[in-house]
């Protein structure tokens, strides 16, 4: 299978205790670890500041009840989703389809469609029906190993192997470790072994997209975006659900993380 050492952490100037510290920080922004933080902060204060302790508590139950219904996620989530249409097939000029990492449960003996998560096989699976359009594109599955015994590129390339993918035409990425990382492995590989006029498609969630687009927004590349992995779902509002707490707890964060490349470039 072909391998592809497209980014190492050195090469991308972040070191590995730099990386943690920014995956920790992270869950600081996300919906619900920050809810709790702040229900636990509350009932701390309750005997000092009893009033304003019960209405903070009562504010912040009201916004993840509100969050768990669908039409407010949905309101989150629409203006991520909605930005780029569906794919239906690969553009003529297609030269490399890059799909985003999004993780994997490890455990031996079981097949990879089995320890993918969910967003990782719907990327994945929409990658490959678009390559089979352009079978003369090369596709490209990105991510580390961290805790698996294989990296994340290489357990989708396995499944991407079980799809029907040739071989031949699948480059992995096995050193990165976020989107950045991604990105810029992509764009490597098309420098390398690409023409001038060559284009990038990038598979991911749709929700993931605009984040991904800000990264390649000024290169040198022509790319396209194809969305996968839709979570706006067609639901009463009084039928609350933690799926749809936790599709906007995702969108908070990706809202955040476009607001962090901003003030960081």
């Amino acid at each position: 299978m072909p391998y592809n050492h497209a980014l190492t952490a050195s090469q991308s100037g972040f070191t590995m205790d730099a990386f943690l510290l920014k995956k920790v920080l992270s869950n600081v922004v996300h919906i619900i670890p920050g809810a709790f933080v702040a229900l636990l902060i509350g009932v701390a204060l309750l005997g000092r500041w009893p009033r304003l302790a019960r209405l903070g508590i009562l504010l912040i139950t009201l916004s993840l009840l509100a969050l768990s219904s669908a039409p407010v996620s949905n309101t989150i989530l629409g203006s991520l989703e909605n930005r780029y249409p569906v794919m239906q097939s690969l553009p003529e000029d297609t030269e490399l389809v890059l799909v985003l990492g999004s993780g994997h449960h490890w455990v031996p003996d079981r097949p990879p469609n089995s320890i993918l998560m969910a967003s990782a096989l719907s990327r994945l699976s929409e990658a490959v029906r678009l390559w089979k359009t352009r079978p003369q594109a090369m596709l490209m599955t990105s991510g580390a190993r961290f805790r698996s015994e294989l990296s994340h590129a290489r357990t989708m390339g396995n499944m991407a192997l079980a799809l029907g993918m040739d071989e031949s035409r699948l480059v992995l990425s096995e050193e990165a470790r976020d989107t950045d990382d991604e990105i810029a492995a992509a764009l490597q590989w098309m420098q390398h072994n690409g023409t001038a006029s060559g284009r990038l498609v990038v598979v991911s969630s749709a929700m993931h997209l605009p984040r991904a687009a800000m990264l390649l927004s000024g290169q040198p590349v022509a790319y396209s975006m194809a969305p996968t992995d839709f979570r706006v779902v067609d639901a009463p509002w009084y039928r609350f659900n933690s799926l749809h707490l936790s599709d906007a707890d995702w969108a908070v964060h990706e809202y955040v993380g476009m607001l962090w490349y901003r003030l960081s470039r």
